[in-house]
């Protein structure tokens, strides 16, 4: 097993887990892209690291991607194949790499453009590169980055609380949170108040827009590139449901991390395949939920 097939396996995450539904060649590949994703974000999250050894650690990769030193085996050997093999533009992983510098000295956005220029940079050209990976050609990228504003969106407010427990982040416009009268100390401990759960309401809406133009972009896709795409769309289905969750249990994201058990991911990733075929509605099929509902 390689080391991106290593890294990939352990982080369960649900990109991971879409990725089933591809060629082993090109689910090969986005293992090696979301093995890099994956390094880099840890290099500004993991404990015991000073900020200039964080730095340095990317600008490593920053040399890995360009194809500027010559890689150590393993990982960095399987980065650089990537990049070589596929002809990836490299700019896209680099917006990336500058958006994880931003979160080494974090901070809060002040406007929803702040937000969504971060968004731009640590989601939406991660989005890019994978559809490049997946096999989808440019015409995919307006899709790709309005996906990765609604997953990042949902990131946002699903982590609020272990944001700032754990690094001191704060992801919600500053602007927004005077708006409704929420100030850091709510956040720092933990007021899930009428004013918190109006915020998180008004960023679900933003992510909700920019689901929907996701979902418009994609129909308007070649058949081959929505072939392409279908793990993008499956974890669409995935984080849009996430997003419904927390809006239906009015945004308790400080008593709990919401999530979507494998029965339903599987549902979902057939969903995507299967595309516009009408089935019924998942809330029919209890064995779905795995207990995720609780019997009066």
């Amino acid at each position: 097993m390689s080391d991106a097939d290593t890294i990939t396996r352990n982080a369960k995450s649900n990109l991971a887990f879409t990725l089933m539904d591809l060629p082993e060649e090109r689910r090969q590949n986005m293992a090696r892209l979301y093995a890099f994703c994956r390094i880099v974000d840890d290099v500004v999250d993991e404990p015991g690291m000073t900020s200039e050894e964080r730095h340095a650690a990317l600008n490593r990769w920053q040399e890995v991607i360009t194809l500027s030193i010559t890689p150590a085996p393993g990982i960095e050997t399987e980065v650089q194949k990537l990049m070589i093999d596929l002809q990836l533009d490299p700019a896209p992983l680099l917006e990336l790499l500058a958006g994880c510098r931003s979160d080494i000295s974090p901070t809060q956005p002040r406007t929803r453009q702040d937000l969504l220029s971060y968004a731009y940079k640590v989601a939406a050209c991660v989005g890019i590169s994978s559809a490049a990976v997946m096999g989808a050609s440019p015409e995919a990228n307006g899709y790709a980055v309005a996906l990765g504003y609604a997953l990042q969106m949902v990131n946002i407010l699903r982590d609020v609380a272990e944001d700032y427990r754990k690094h001191g982040r704060v992801y919600l416009p500053a602007d927004d949170m005077e708006l409704f009268g929420v100030s850091i100390d709510d956040i720092r401990e933990q007021r899930n108040n009428y004013r918190v759960r109006q915020l998180l309401a008004y960023e679900a809406a933003l992510a909700e827009k920019y689901f929907c133009e996701a979902e418009e972009l994609y129909h308007q896709l070649s058949v081959d590139d929505r072939n392409c795409l279908i793990p993008a769309q499956a974890m669409s289905l995935i984080y849009h449901t996430i997003l419904e969750k927390m809006r239906d249990d009015e945004y308790r994201v400080f008593e709990r991390r919401y999530s979507v058990n494998n029965f339903r991911k599987l549902w979902f990733l057939l969903r995507a395949r299967i595309g516009s075929f009408d089935f019924p509605s998942v809330t029919e099929w209890g064995f779905l939920y795995n207990n995720e509902k609780k019997q009066p």
